[in-house]
């Protein structure tokens, strides 16, 4: 039963890595910062997949698996966990262009650290290499309410705002991140009683299936045609704002050179330099041709102007 259950996730891992392989194509090709911090997220609950896999592979066919190297590999795969959620939040503040997203990046990043080192200290979890065994404290107790918390706070921030992106192509690729991170966060519920009763843990080659690795499968075969059929223009020219559009929305000229430097892909530190304008005036200017137009991100603006309406 764990041959198979292990070639199941060998299967799933190579649909994650297609998927994730096209992705990280169009986060370089376009520059997109949204595209390019989902593919950090998908990377990760990759990553954590084959951790799981890894684990199995090792109790069932290495003798020599020793209880050390179980330790610390379930370690770092509570902080790979972890680290799933804190880049989720980042990406999902990114996307609904949230305020102070680096602040509250940041403050997640802090607890997955504070949480990372209760793990790997004596008052978290302690291997009894003889027993084969590791004792559970309250830092691991302490750590799997910081990520049920922060995995409720990810699931809040990417249901509330989601009405931001309704309107545009983004709808499905977001309702399909929600559905497999609401698959997950169920699975993290129903567990969560059990991990804080929890004392000791023994060394095993059956971690329990992963129930959120189908919705990852089958966002992954999504992605995977998403991407196939994923639009980017040509960069415009620099005379290709065209005037109709212009006179629409009320460009004005410092607006239009603003714009342009966005579809040549500079950020708002090289348009200050380039137009010898201040980084706050910057984003003032792209604050009002996002309210001018009706967008909300740099994305939504370049659709918008390629697609001339």
């Amino acid at each position: 039963m764990e041959d198979i259950q292990i070639a199941y996730y060998l299967l799933v891992i190579l649909i994650g890595f297609a998927a994730l392989a096209i992705a990280v194509f169009w986060a370089i090709k376009t520059r997109e910062s949204d595209l390019r911090n989902f593919s950090i997220v998908y990377a990760l609950f990759t990553l954590v997949l084959v951790l799981l896999v890894l684990m199995q592979y090792l109790f069932l066919n290495v003798e020599t698996y020793s209880a050390r190297a179980w330790y610390l590999i379930s370690g770092i795969l509570m902080l790979v966990e972890f680290a799933v959620i804190v880049a989720a939040i980042h990406f999902l503040l990114g996307v609904y262009q949230i305020r102070f997203r680096r602040v509250i990046s940041f403050a997640f990043l802090l607890m997955m650290v504070v949480c990372g080192v209760l793990i790997f200290s004596p008052i978290g979890a302690v291997l009894d290499v003889d027993a084969r065994t590791i004792h559970l404290g309250i830092g691991y107790q302490i750590t799997a309410v910081g990520y049920f918390v922060s995995f409720t706070c990810m699931l809040a921030l990417g249901y509330g705002p989601l009405r931001r992106v309704w309107g545009t192509d983004k709808r499905d690729f977001m309702i399909g991140f929600l559905v497999f991170a609401t698959v997950g966060y169920l699975e993290t519920l129903t567990s969560l009683p059990g991990s804080l009763r929890t004392t000791v843990a023994t060394l095993s080659g059956d971690d329990g299936f992963l129930f959120s690795s189908i919705p990852y499968a089958l966002y992954g075969i999504f992605l995977i045609n998403y991407f196939l059929h994923y639009y980017h223009p040509t960069p415009l020219a620099l005379d290709e704002l065209s005037e109709t559009f212009r006179s629409k929305y009320g460009i004005t000229d410092r607006e239009r050179e603003i714009i342009l430097k966005v579809i040549q892909g500079k950020s708002n530190a090289d348009i200050a330099g380039e137009l010898f304008i201040s980084l706050a005036t910057v984003k003032t200017h792209l604050h009002n041709i996002y309210t001018k137009i009706g967008v909300e991100s740099r994305y939504d603006l370049l659709a918008k102007v390629r697609s001339g309406q």
